[in-house]
């Protein structure tokens, strides 16, 4: 008797691009999950665009990190949650890295110091 299930991940292709299905959905599930919780925490009028493209930017950071990095499953879904808490601070960590860099580069470039 054979079994019907498999042992063989699935994969999907994106873009021409393999990603693994099961950390993918985790990851997806983590980060939505995790910002419907601090949507709900928040006090006030709720910015409801706002927090859909951060909600958006969150998931293909995580969704990106998690292909990037083979993560498993568990792996994939804490990374997930702690993608999706940083939310918007990931504008601010992604303008420090590459901020810094584009202000080396005119230094360099233009022989400066600062």
């Amino acid at each position: 008797m054979t079994s019907v299930a498999s042992r063989e991940p699935v994969i999907w292709w994106i873009f021409g691009e393999p990603f693994h299905a099961g950390p993918t959905i985790v990851c997806i599930c983590a980060v939505i999950i995790t910002r419907v919780i601090i949507g709900l925490q928040a006090k006030g009028r709720a910015q409801v665009a706002l927090d859909i493209s951060i909600t958006l930017l969150s998931l293909l950071v995580a969704i990106l990190w998690v292909q990037d990095q083979q993560l498993e499953l568990l792996a994939a879904g804490i990374t997930g949650i702690g993608i999706g808490s940083l939310g918007a601070g990931i504008i601010g960590i992604a303008k420090g890295a590459v901020g810094g860099r584009v202000r080396a580069a005119i230094d360099a470039f233009f022989g400066m110091k600062s």
